[in-house]
């Protein structure tokens, strides 16, 4: 356990501990580590062997050629027998021997001998198929991980709604100062949720429907996240049963099985079970307002008929496919592809938040690297309106503490990076660097994510489903009603905070173009400042004064980017600074012929006006009625008493 470290192991507080480092779920690798307290500290731990399963193969096609230029809907131009009897040939002629087949985007084919390989074995497999002249590309289908961080169940976390201040994520933003000791509930590395609610509840702006996709382990039923994850809305895209723990392939059940046991049932799993990562990604952004149970989501503001969070498994007992990981992007904002299960959600995803990648800097050319599948699936993306959003990932594989440049697909053009800092907005000391200059290729911002390391303690509070995350025979926390309440850290969990943050945004303008969401976000940034005595971020090891070199453009501001937003729209009216922060009652959905999320069609002033005549109708009604009552009460008595009329 983790007794006596950094406070965390005061009596009661810190009852249970796993660690998912460098991007790396222990349950979906199997890594072996040893007390989550030595990881802790720092100690290396050995790096997980990587796992592929099979290869993503594209044969010659006398319509389509190179991947770079490939659309995702593309098929083959002969039969989908000849295709496999062509596969089978390549295969033989190679000594390549596969098992199972099945197409995929792109044209491509996924094929593998029905047993995980290291990926050095799959890409020696490649390299023979490589030869082949009726083989266009191979790319290696790795197994790529989460970008998870530190959990703690803390039996002393009361998260009810009068408990908001207790979440660092949704603190109050400072424009000077550390923002910890005496002004509690403000810090410089937040996003300034509140005030972007405040902002939003005195608008006139009538609000669009938008859907956050969550690319991610699925999702858990849990009253903080049934109302914007309704049944039937999402998918499951684990397409092997040997690693989906649910005993069948794609599907259309998002439900998150858990990730444990893995195949060597790791000591993560054993001791501690499975992640359920995707609910706790969630978490950050579904609560509704005024929730008993967590407090608010960062979408509070938005009603359940406006913003939907689409829950769309990719992740099982050994982590995320790459070839499961791009279905499931295409599908989640509505591109048709050869091998697509259909019923892609209505309304597309707008924003796709993705915690999941593997270390690579996503610029190869190189038809053996998956770097071009994952940037041609982002450019197609984007001409559907839809923002990537992903974490940068928490440190080497080996167990450093963070490295230079975020993981893939962080790394990719177009993509927004987004690394974690502490509450005082200096960089977190796991995460992974985000560079926020035009020369990175993507873009980049930060945010609050927690750090255990830090005095007081800054993670941030999330919730997870109580009854499956625990021990047999470890009991429940009482202080948490319904579910267990975690104190947890990453930068998979700072991602959701941008991913909210651009949903406001279109909530309010939906024609923005990716582009212009992802212009305004970074131009709305709060400029990063030095943090005490902390050296400036120039090695990607430790916690440091962000730089925006290190650290992305800036720390998002959900106020000021929302503000932009509304501007562009021409409905901004000033926000009332008596109004309350949960008031989604006065903010009305506008139809959706399409049935993805509609709402109330009335105008603000409208229903004021309708308020006001009923109000003096009431009016009159009532005071004629108390005269007549009044002068009544003079004349009775009862029980000797005389009623008195008042006077008003």
């Amino acid at each position: 356990m983790n007794a006596g470290r950094n406070g965390l192991g005061r009596p009661g507080e810190v009852v249970a501990t796993w660690v998912r480092r460098g991007g790396a779920l222990a349950c979906a690798l199997g890594l072996a580590l040893g007390a989550a307290g030595a990881w802790a500290q720092g100690a290396a731990a050995a790096p997980a062997e990587r796992l592929a399963l099979g290869l993503i193969v594209k044969l010659k096609d006398k319509q389509v050629a190179s991947v770079v230029r490939l659309p995702a809907s593309v098929r083959p131009s002969d039969t989908a027998q000849a295709q496999r009897l062509r596969m089978a040939a390549a295969t033989n002629r190679k000594r390549v021997g596969f098992l199972v087949q099945k197409p995929t985007a792109y044209g491509a084919h996924v094929i593998h001998q029905g047993h995980y390989t290291t990926v050095a074995e799959a890409e020696a497999e490649a390299a023979k198929l490589r030869l082949d002249p009726d083989v266009e590309w191979v790319v290696v289908n790795r197994m790529e991980r989460a970008a998870a961080g530190v959990q703690f169940a803390d039996s002393a976390a009361t998260l009810t709604a009068s408990a908001y201040d207790s979440h660092k994520w949704m603190h109050r933003r400072v424009t000077g100062g550390t923002g910890v000791g005496s002004d509690v509930g403000v810090g410089p590395g937040v996003a300034n949720f509140r005030k972007a609610w405040e902002t939003l509840n005195g608008t006139s702006a009538t609000l669009s429907p938008v859907v956050v996709a969550v690319l991610d382990t699925g999702k858990l039923t849990h009253p903080d996240l049934d109302a914007r994850t309704p049944p039937g809305f999402g998918y499951d895209f684990v397409s092997e049963t040997s690693y989906s723990n649910d005993g069948n392939g794609i599907d259309p059940d998002a439900t998150d099985p858990g990730d444990c046991p893995d195949e060597n049932f790791s000591q993560s799993c054993a001791l501690y079970g499975s992640s359920w990562h995707g609910a706790a990604v969630m978490s950050v952004l579904t609560p509704l307002v005024n929730s008993s149970i967590m407090g608010p989501g960062a979408l509070s503001m938005l009603p359940a008929t406006v913003a939907k969070v689409l829950p769309v498994r990719i992740g099982g007992t050994q982590g995320a496919l790459v070839s499961d990981i791009i279905e499931g992007m295409l599908w989640s904002a509505g591109v048709d592809y050869q091998g697509s299960p259909g019923g892609s959600p209505n309304p597309p995803a707008r924003v796709i938040n993705l915690s999941f990648g593997s270390d690579g800097n996503c610029l190869s050319n190189d038809a053996a690297s998956a770097d071009p599948l994952y940037r041609q699936t982002i450019a197609t993306l984007r001409t559907k309106g839809a923002l990537v959003v992903s974490s940068a990932g928490n440190g080497d594989n080996d167990g450093s503490n963070g490295y230079v440049g975020p993981t893939r697909p962080a790394s990719c053009p177009g993509v927004m990076a987004v690394t974690a800092l502490r509450y005082d907005g200096s960089k977190a000391y796991y995460a992974n660097t985000v560079n926020g200059t035009l020369s990175a290729g993507y873009h980049g911002l930060a945010v609050a994510g927690g750090d255990d390391q830090a005095s007081p303690q800054e993670s941030l509070n999330l919730l997870t489903d109580g009854g499956r995350t625990r021990s047999t025979g470890v009991a429940l926390e009482s202080d948490c009603p319904s579910g267990q309440c975690f104190i947890s850290e990453g930068t998979s969990f700072a991602a959701p905070q941008v991913a909210a943050v651009a949903a406001l945004m279109l909530s309010v303008k939906p024609t923005l173009t990716v582009d212009e969401l992802v212009s305004l976000m970074l131009s709305t940034a709060t400029a990063h400042a030095p943090v005490g005595s902390l050296p400036a971020c120039d090695v990607a090891t430790g916690n440091c004064s962000c730089t925006q070199t290190s650290c992305g453009k800036g720390v998002v501001n959900a106020e000021a980017a929302l503000l932009a937003a509304l501007s562009a729209t021409g409905t901004f009216s000033s926000p009332n600074p008596s109004a309350p922060y949960f008031v989604p009652e006065r903010l009305k959905a506008k139809a959706n012929g399409g049935g993805g999320g509609g709402g109330a069609t009335d105008d603000l002033s409208l229903l004021a006006l309708m308020a006001s005549v009923l109000g003096l109708t009431w009016w009159r009604w009532r005071s004629e009625a108390q005269a007549r009552a009044m002068r009544t009460l003079r004349t009775v008595r009862i029980g000797g008493d005389r009623l008195k009329g008042g006077k008003r």
